[in-house]
């Protein structure tokens, strides 16, 4: 595969009552998995909506190649094999169909001919799509009863599938457990070797060091800094360039005296929804937290408190 190059300059996009993006430069290649992260509010999905073809207000120059070019829509995107994952991979998939007709539907929407349609030809073509990330699924399975990190592999399957050249991953590894995180890093770097150039967003900053070959850091609504990610680089450093102060600063424990108990639960049982005998309490002043693995309960714990279950 021919390496792609991507240049954007002096890229600003405004919404009522804000200027998200302030004159941004970013610029990636072929080959490289590259990080982009930033606090909240940062710019950094907003930049990559407009490289996507999502917010097509924006002023400025995109390049490709070298060659300026203009992204004022999903489809010039995808024109030019740019594509991006969601962090909210349902959103992207239609449940009641196949996991063929999920990775082959931009092909089925944009390139389909005629009227007849060869279903034999669909289900080999998403096959090859998915061994060549060496997953292994039933292409006539429903997309709805797939794991969410099976989701996932569907719609990197279908960014393939329409002659990708660079993939956009937004907070990929935010819902899936550690394995499934481990599998994800190992189809990227596979990817990033056939060519492809890989933009990683992410919060969590210990996975950069892993993955990543280097990182451009944003806050409000502009670049701060780019350079290649070592090991070498601590992660409070990448932490103070985000929010502009220093890392202890920015987090300085508060000593809150605790009061009375506000809430208490025992033995709480939701048998179809993985509660099972639940204790505990929180004081006036705590902040609880509630932590585990995807699937583990969390979701379903804190709706049977709601009423919702």
């Amino acid at each position: 595969m021919e390496k792609i190059h991507i240049s954007m300059k002096n890229i600003e996009i405004e919404f009522p009552g804000i200027k998200a993006l302030k004159g941004v430069d970013f610029s990636t290649e072929g080959g490289m998995i590259h990080a982009l992260v930033g606090a909240n509010g940062a710019g950094k999905s907003t930049l990559m909506s407009v490289l996507s073809g999502r917010y097509t207000h924006y002023t400025g120059q995109i390049e490709i190649d070298g060659k300026p070019v203009e992204i004022r829509s999903a489809s010039d995107a995808k024109r030019l094999g740019l594509e991006i994952v969601y962090q909210e991979v349902d959103t992207a998939l239609i449940p009641y169909l196949s996991v063929a007709e999920n990775v082959m539907f931009n092909n089925m929407v944009n390139t389909m001919k005629g009227s007849v349609m060869s279903w034999g030809l669909v289900k080999k073509k998403a096959k090859e799509q998915l061994d060549r990330l060496n997953i292994k699924l039933d292409v006539n399975a429903h997309v709805d009863t797939l794991t969410l990190a099976q989701k996932q592999m569907v719609l990197i399957a279908r960014c393939l599938a329409s002659n990708c050249r660079l993939l956009i991953l937004d907070e990929p590894t935010a819902p899936l457990s550690n394995s499934e995180t481990k599998e994800l890093f190992r189809v990227v770097r596979e990817l990033a070797n056939d060519g492809l150039a890989i933009i990683f967003i992410s919060h969590r900053l210990a996975e950069l060091y892993e993955i990543c070959s280097y990182i451009t850091v944003m806050r409000d609504g502009a670049n701060v800094c780019a350079y290649e990610l070592t090991r070498d680089i601590p992660q409070n450093t990448i932490v103070e360039q985000m929010l502009g102060r220093s890392y202890s600063d920015a987090y300085q424990k508060k000593q809150i005296e605790k009061g009375d108990v506000l809430l208490k639960v025992e033995n709480l049982t939701q048998k179809e929804n993985k509660v099972h005998d639940i204790n505990f309490y929180v004081r006036k002043g705590e902040i609880v937290g509630i932590a585990g693995l995807v699937g583990a309960g969390k979701t379903e714990l804190c709706k049977t408190l709601f009423g919702a279950l």
